[in-house]
Parts: C-alpha cells; structure tokens; sequence
C-alpha cells in the first residue's frame, strides 16, 4: 500500500512539474506586418472620421502594424496607412489562435494562422462612419 501512495504521490508531482514547464505556446507578433483590407463604408455626415483608414463605398487598403511590445498574451502597437495612424492594444486568447485587437476608433478580431500570417475581420461605428473589413497581416522578414 505504502508504495501505491508514493508511486501516486510521485506521478502528481512530475504531472504538476510537466504543466508548469510545459511551453505556453503563446506566440510572439512583436515585429512589423504588412496588412492588407478589403472593406465597405457606410458615411453618415459629409466627411470620414479623422481615424478611418477605408474610403468610399468600396475600398482596398494597405497598410503597416507595428507590434512595438509584448507581455505575455497583450500587446501594444500601431497601425498607419496613407490615411492615418492610429494606436491600438490587443490580446492573444487561451487558444493561442484567436486575437483581439481595439482601436482608437474600431475592433478587430483575428486568427492567427501561423507565425507569419494572421487573417482579420475589422469593424468601427462612429459618429461620422461605420467601415467593415476582412484582410491579412503578413510579417514582414
């Protein structure tokens, strides 16, 4: 009996000891991406926000995102294209796939599809316009 608990007692602790060393897995975004967006924009007044990056009813757009730093599953970065610059915070969810992104104008929610390409779908309401957007991060080497 004496050596059924200790070889139990023993199993617990190389389990716990696994977990707790075991990689998290979370992946590492800090470094710059080149995204690109299809998107739709809904205008409610005469002119676009000064923070909307998409323009007319239709819009491509390029851009640059600058994961500056990472703590774990949050970062902080920015987002710039020919139209603005804008900062933004995100987070890698349990799953380590899903990632949420927060604008100073929109949210965004993604999946990380490798560590290399991170798929997107993008959306704001705000006084001046509503914009929609599906696209891809592609890190830059």
């Amino acid at each position: 009996m004496k050596k059924i608990t200790v070889s139990a007692i023993l199993l617990v602790v190389l389990f716990g000891l696994g977990i707790c060393f075991a990689d998290s897995g979370i992946p590492n975004l800090v470094g710059t991406w080149a995204t690109q967006a299809e998107g739709a924009v809904l205008l409610k007044g005469g002119a676009h926000g000064a923070k909307t990056h998409h323009r007319g009813d239709f819009s491509t757009l390029k851009g640059e995102v600058v994961v500056t730093k990472q703590q774990g599953r949050v970062l902080h970065g920015t987002f710039k294209s020919s139209q603005a610059t804008e900062k933004f915070v995100a987070v890698i969810a349990m799953d380590n796939k899903s990632f949420y992104l927060v604008d100073e104008d929109g949210f965004m929610e993604g999946q990380i599809s490798n560590k290399d390409q991170i798929t997107m779908i993008y959306r704001h309401s705000s006084p001046t316009d509503t914009v929609v957007a599906v696209g891809t991060w592609t890190r830059k080497k």
